[in-house]
């Protein structure tokens, strides 16, 4: 991380489809995809919650977390986005021009906003819980003690 860098959360709704594409020498893999967050706010007068202002951000992820992101998520998801603001400065028409821009990081479903099934691929080393919340190689000696401390708590 530099000095002065901006890190930010930002939750919002996918508003374009996540754009793959492959870039430099290596071919790494990019994605990049519009994400605007809208603030609710409640109007006492009318006793209802409206639309309030609203903040658009181009949202680029590379190699690995870029394939997740194109494979996964698609326009009018909801997402929460953890990565690096910046702004691109450009000209239009003599017209001076930035664009707010994440570098993500992180980037998933908000859970709060859609449900999900989630496909984890295996990883050597890692241990997995039994749905009796036992580590899976943890064999007998597991199963024994949390036998005995389900029955000392009875």
């Amino acid at each position: 991380m530099a000095v002065g860098e901006t890190w930010v959360t930002v939750t919002g709704y996918v508003t374009s489809e996540p754009d793959l594409r492959k870039v430099g020498e290596n071919g790494h893999d990019v994605v990049s995809f519009w994400l605007r967050s809208t603030e609710r706010r409640y109007d006492k007068e009318k006793g209802e919650w409206g639309d309030g202002r609203r903040f658009s951000v181009r949202v680029t992820c590379w190699r690995k977390l870029a394939r997740s992101v194109h494979q996964c998520l698609a326009k009018g998801d909801p997402v929460v986005a953890r990565g690096r603001l910046y702004s691109s400065e450009f000209e239009l028409d003599g017209v001076p021009r930035a664009v707010p821009e994440l570098e993500a990081f992180a980037i998933g479903p908000n859970l709060a906003r859609c449900t999900v099934s989630l496909d984890r691929a295996p990883r050597e080393g890692v241990t997995v819980r039994d749905p009796r919340g036992l580590w899976a190689d943890g064999g007998e000696e597991a199963n024994t003690l949390f036998d005995a401390v389900e029955k000392a708590s009875a």
